[in-house]
């Protein structure tokens, strides 16, 4: 029990279960391991990021410090790391209001590829180990 209901104003406790650690333990070793694999594919080590760029809701709230010290972000100085929220509500934005935003997004999305992860022969050993903490 994290919070007992008398304290959380939702009239239950607030817990945490295995099922619930679990589940972060998949969503931790996926990220983590397609990390691995697109730097495998583009022939690049963590040392070579100048920048980890973090979006979405769920990057907005998370804690970097503690993505990287259980394993679910690569060991980089926290300086590299940028976290921008709703990265894909502003393209959006931007495609909609500029010509010339459209263009530029054309040109990179024409240089994008598409790699299927679990198709990776080193995708599934990746996630075995990257199922860990390391605290």
């Amino acid at each position: 029990m994290l919070v007992p209901a008398a304290q959380t104003g939702l009239g239950r406790d607030l817990v945490i279960t295995r099922r619930d650690i679990h589940e972060i333990q998949l969503a931790k070793s996926a990220i983590r391991s397609g990390v691995e694999v697109l730097l495998e594919k583009a022939g690049l080590t963590y040392s070579d990021l100048d920048e980890f760029i973090v979006a979405g809701a769920f990057g907005t709230y998370l804690d970097l410090r503690s993505a990287v010290r259980t394993g679910m972000f690569p060991p980089l100085p926290m300086e590299r790391f940028r976290q921008v929220g709703n990265a894909a509500g502003v393209g959006a934005k931007q495609m909609l209001l500029s010509v010339d935003k459209r263009q530029e997004a054309e040109k990179l999305a024409g240089r994008m590829g598409y790699v299927e992860l679990t198709g990776q022969a080193s995708f599934t050993p990746l996630f075995m180990k990257n199922l860990v903490f390391e605290v």
